[in-house]
């Protein structure tokens, strides 16, 4: 067990945690937008994606996306999940604005966008990637005591060489790992904000457009970040995903002004 990567996994959660947190308490701060927004955000997450989304993904990729191999069948899967899920999670944010903003008496504004995005993100981050890294921390706390052959004695005959694989993978976490990780969900927080104000924007413009506009800036993220992450690997990706969070910043600043 490597005391730096245990290091790096305290410090990828402080961040993970913070980072939104802290960002959504001086939002609010300053801009004094209701709590309710942000958890109407919250609860559009829980519903289309940790309810709906995140079983659907599980069951399509057991019973089709395993039937599938070689490259060109893998990123053809790639561009369909990746559609499916920023149709869902777009459409759970039109949801929310035309469901939940009439019963909150929120207005269409720009204020109330940003913290319905936080919401969604803080959620996300906090939650599902946060908690995943916790259970991953331990599991490579328990691994790196007992060593992975004892684990696959403990599981007797049932364990497979698969389940080794993966077990020795956890075992042999870096350092940097962890951090990718942190780093993967601070740039995430400036698209979930742009995608929830072009959401915004189509319904205050009445502009099928901007939801366009929303799926298909977020579809394209999805295909290729995860993309060159498996190609060039995951520094170089999220050095090119910090580029889309700055583009994503361009167009949070820039929708602070109804656009036609």
């Amino acid at each position: 067990m490597s005391g730096p990567t245990i290091i790096a996994f305290i410090v990828s959660l402080i961040v993970q945690v913070g980072f939104p947190l802290g960002i959504t308490l001086r939002f609010r701060r300053r801009a004094h937008v209701s709590w309710h927004v942000f958890f109407a955000g919250a609860f559009v997450f829980a519903l289309f994606q940790l309810v709906t989304w995140l079983p659907l993904s599980a069951y399509l990729d057991i019973v089709f996306g395993a039937t599938y191999g070689g490259e060109t069948a893998a990123f053809l899967w790639l561009l369909a999940m990746a559609a499916l899920t920023s149709l869902i999670e777009e459409g759970g944010r039109f949801w929310g604005y035309k469901v939940l903003f009439p019963r909150l008496e929120a207005d269409l504004n720009w204020e109330n966008g940003i913290m319905y995005g936080l919401g969604h993100a803080s959620v996300e981050t906090m939650i599902l990637i946060a908690g995943l890294t916790f259970v991953y921390l331990l599991g490579y706390v328990m691994i790196s005591f007992v060593g992975p052959s004892t684990v696959m004695d403990a599981l007797g005959a049932g364990a497979s060489e698969g389940l080794k694989e993966v077990l020795t993978t956890i075992a042999s976490t870096s350092w940097e790992q962890p951090l990718l990780v942190a780093v993967e969900r601070v740039l995430t927080l400036p698209h979930q904000l742009a995608w929830s104000l072009l959401v915004l924007q189509s319904i205050a413009s009445k502009q099928k457009r901007w939801f366009g506009f929303a799926f298909i800036y977020h579809a394209s993220i999805a295909v290729i970040i995860p993309g060159l992450a498996g190609l060039v690997g995951l520094p170089l990706a999220e050095l090119v995903n910090a580029l889309f969070a700055a583009f994503s910043l361009y167009v949070v600043f820039s929708l602070r002004e109804p656009a036609n």
